[in-house]
């Protein structure tokens, strides 16, 4: 053989085993390479795949997932020299959880070390604590007091604060705020982020006064709301509120946006969370993300709403929606409408009066042409719309506009979606399946709602959260928690989704027996779904997410017990042991068990106070020795 040929030969023989060995090294470096950099074995996994099959090992490449399947074939086959293999020793693993809506920098806004305490707080409570935080600020027009959460609704608002016993019930007036903090500005938004209570001092720095245009559209349904002598009770409502929300100043520097973003990312990862899905933002604080994502600021990965009206700036800058910039961390890719207000504050949208305020049928945020004109302008761009709807009336008004802004056959492929879809007609059920719109629900919304909704509703409250009859009808749903209107607690809402109660630490929780209208229950399967693969659908990330499958990012969560097999009732239990995104490892569960208990209640305990509180114990200690009819 000439040597010419001979060095051919060899040269193509080395190529040839370089191939066969999957590369040089042992492992990470090439997307040809079968050698993983870390292997998960001997563990409880839920895959979440189309057959919700499980396995006992995945393999991790880079940030993804290079095999996902039994112990022995994973070691034996994706094993390397500089392989790390971490033994689950049984526990369970299941996809990193996709939150389908929440308010990003509102849930940070909620940690203790930025704003005061008034989450479903008793009134007593919430003046008090707005009277400490003004002697702590001092006086002054530029000394807001602001903070998300009270519910003139909950079951102790008016409970006293050192016998607990109730009170006699009095609405929140701007006179209360002006008692506790007359020299500093008071806004304070209630916990279903569509009212907001406000001293006199805020009203005027707002420019808010009895003369001012109410633009409401239904004159039963004011936004400005006034007394019998038409004078301001402090309550605003809906645009007039977010109006006057931009004069706070928490609210106006890009520090204090982005210290609230990072707050939250601790709360999210804390909970498995891997995606958030962030229901309306400005352009501004798209930017901030942008940023605090590129230089490596922020972990969880974020799929952001772009607030109706902000389309054509964006577009200007960017061209067109993006999608997972930064290794698959951004993306801007939807538009987020309001078509109505809140069943609690009576600015839903219903098709007949609110059963406990006749005349007052709620009002749309826009005109049913208008709202079709939003949906159109923000489609156009190309832009998935996600639309508010609570009422009857404002799902059927934005299901009309879906099916204005794009032809019939192209309308399943743009995965429009209703946000809550929360009281819905029959009809109006089978018009979303044929549609291919995606309803984004709140698992917790059912129990939260169940002591006010019939209520406002009657009959009609039958009609609420039908998850039941929606996924037999073909629909997948898409779950989320509203956070901060609710716990950003997946567990908790899973919980709520599969037994339609409150949670153990809601007091008093009076549901009716066996959950809120509990034919409407979903199974664990279908819940699990909700929050992982169907969710990924509803954010056109299929291929990368939403199940354990290879190829997919390693994006996974390691729980304290079996998902499937533990008792429904211990759902809301599920305490994330790691939480990892793109194999990496962003969250471990303290140590100290106190601390994390702490974590989790975050939002969630009953009267909100943090469970290293003497003051709290006290008060559940009087309530739970109490008759419940003597409260």
């Amino acid at each position: 053989m000439r040597k010419k040929d001979l060095i051919l030969v060899i040269s193509m023989a080395i190529m040839a085993f370089t191939l066969m060995s999957g590369g040089c090294g042992g492992g990470g470096g090439s997307g040809e390479s079968k050698v993983a950099d870390t292997i998960y074995i001997n563990g409880n996994i839920y895959t979440v795949d189309d057959e919700f099959s499980k396995a006992s090992a995945i393999a991790v490449l880079g940030d993804k997932l290079l095999y996902v399947g039994d112990t022995d074939t994973a070691s034996r086959d994706y094993r390397g020299t500089t392989t790390e293999i971490v033994d689950l020793n049984g526990q369970t693993i299941i996809p990193g959880i996709i939150e389908n809506h929440l308010h990003f920098q509102s849930t940070g806004m909620m940690d203790p070390s930025i704003t005061i305490d008034t989450n479903w707080q008793l009134k007593a409570t919430i003046l008090k604590n707005v009277k400490d935080e003004a002697a702590r600020l001092g006086t002054g027009n530029d000394k807001w007091i602001y903070s998300f959460g009270w519910n003139e609704e909950s079951p102790y608002w008016n409970w006293d604060p050192v016998t607990f016993l109730p009170s006699a019930v009095t609405p929140p007036t701007k006179e209360d705020l002006d008692a506790a903090a007359p020299d500093n500005p008071v806004f304070l938004e209630r916990t279903d982020g569509h009212s907001a209570w406000l001293n006199s001092l805020a009203l005027e720095l707002c420019g808010i006064t009895k003369d001012t245009p109410d633009p409401s559209l239904d004159p039963n349904s004011p936004w400005i709301v006034k007394d019998d002598q038409g004078e301001l009770t402090g309550i605003i409502k809906e645009t007039v509120m977010a109006n006057a929300r931009a004069y706070v100043p928490l609210f106006g520097t890009e520090e204090g946006k982005l210290a609230m973003y990072k707050k939250a990312e601790e709360k999210f990862l804390s909970f498995g969370l891997t995606t958030v899905v962030d229901a309306g933002i400005g352009y501004t604080d798209a930017k901030i993300l942008d940023e605090a994502y590129k230089d490596g600021t922020l972990k969880v990965r974020a799929y952001e709403m772009l607030s109706a009206g902000d389309e054509a700036e964006f577009i200007n800058d960017y061209g067109k929606p993006v999608k997972d910039l930064h290794g698959g961390k951004f993306s801007v890719n939807a538009v987020k409408i309001y078509a109505d207000g809140s069943l609690g504050s009576r600015t839903a949208w219903l098709l007949e009066d609110f059963s406990d305020a006749p005349g007052n049928t709620g009002a749309g945020i826009y005109s049913p042409e208008e709202l079709k004109t939003v949906v159109k302008t923000a489609s156009d761009y190309g832009f998935q719309v996600g639309t508010h709807a609570i009422g009857d009336r404002a799902v059927r008004e934005v299901i009309n506009a879906y099916a204005a802004a794009v032809a019939s056959e192209k309308l399943p492929e743009r995965r429009f979606r209703i946000e809550h879809y929360s009281v819905v007609q029959p009809d109006d059920l089978k018009r979303v399946i044929e549609m291919g719109i995606i309803p984004s629900i709140q698992g917790y919304f059912a129990p939260s709602d169940h002591a006010m909704a019939p209520d406002r509703l009657g009959d009609r409250a039958k009609l609420a959260y039908t998850w039941r009859t929606m996924i037999d009808m073909g629909a997948k749903l898409a779950n989320g928690s509203d956070s901060p209107v609710e716990n950003v607690n997946p567990f908790r809402g899973i919980y709520a989704a599969v037994t339609r109660q409150s949670a153990n630490d809601a007091y008093p929780a009076n549901d009716p027996p066996g959950g809120w209208y509990p034919a409407e229950r979903i199974t664990k399967e279908e819940a699990l779904k909700s929050y992982t693969s169907w969710g990924a659908l509803a954010i056109f990330s299929e291929d990368d997410r939403g199940s354990l499958e290879a190829g997919k990012y390693a994006d996974f969560v390691v729980i304290d017990r079996d998902y499937i097999t533990c008792p429904d009732a211990e759902l809301q239990d599920i305490t994330v042991l790691q939480t990892y995104i793109g194999g990496k490892l962003v969250y471990t569960r303290p140590d100290n068990i106190a601390s994390s208990l702490s974590a989790r209640r975050v939002n969630g305990h009953p009267f909100q106070i943090r469970g290293d509180c003497p003051d709290c114990a006290r008060l559940m200690s009087l309530a739970k020795a109490r008759p419940l009819t003597t409260r």
